[in-house]
């Protein structure tokens, strides 16, 4: 399948291919497999032989690992414009160390890894870049261990929200690229607590509660939330 336009001008502004030659670029794109996912389908399961990294175009992709007594537990949520995997395969991994599934339809581009590493070696600024995406997710885990080990519940549904905000176009509104309950756990919040936090906000008009999006009303009350919490 050849990809749209759309979708070529989305993987060239990505830092997995923003250094590369338009050459080298229309190499990977002509050996890419596009996955097309309905909600609930695994794009890989842990273990699985890596192939392929990816990138999200649409919809969105849920991480997660289960534990020993087989509760799961998020890792990340994939939404559009964002890669993932890639960290695995710069450390020499051989396997996916997480599940992926597709929280909602969802449209993927899978990458030849072992082709990507040949391109890298071959290139210091390509080196240089990918090197600046790990250095700025690294500095997002250490936040994210941060938030969900030493702040309470209310900060972190507010720390997540300007997040997020600061994410998406319209700057007043934070779109909900997976359910409450998925955004609950990905923020270690039991959804009953996750209800009352958010009805409690609401009830402050810091936000309006919506089906697809929460509306924020009093950014600089949310703000102080987080301030005072730190």
């Amino acid at each position: 399948m050849k990809l749209d336009n759309k979708t070529l001008t989305l993987l060239h502004r990505s830092p997995l291919f923003r250094a590369i030659a338009p050459s080298q670029f229309n190499e990977l794109i002509d050996s890419s497999k596009p996955h097309f996912l309905d909600e609930g389908e695994f794009l890989f399961r842990q273990s699985d032989p890596l192939e392929e990294v990816y990138f999200c175009v649409e919809g969105s992709i849920k991480l997660f690992r289960l534990t020993p007594n087989g509760d799961e537990k998020i890792i990340d949520i994939i939404p559009p414009g964002n890669s993932f995997a890639e960290a695995v395969m710069f450390m020499g991994g051989q396997r996916y160390p997480v599940y992926a599934v597709a929280l909602r339809p969802t449209f993927v581009v899978g990458i030849n890894a072992a082709q990507y590493l040949d391109m890298l070696r071959s290139s210091s600024e390509l080196c240089i870049n990918m090197m600046g995406l790990m250095s700025r997710r690294m500095h997002w885990l250490l936040n994210e261990v941060d938030r969900l080990t030493l702040h309470n519940a209310t900060f972190r549904l507010a720390s997540y929200l300007l997040e997020m905000r600061d994410c998406n176009k319209d700057e007043h509104r934070v779109c909900l690229n997976a359910p409450k309950h998925v955004i609950a756990s990905r923020l270690s919040i039991k959804p009953e607590t996750f209800s009352r936090i958010l009805k409690r906000l609401s009830d402050q008009k810091l936000i309006s509660v919506h089906d697809q999006y929460i509306e924020l009303l009093d950014e600089a009350g949310l703000e102080t939330i987080v301030r005072t919490e730190i």
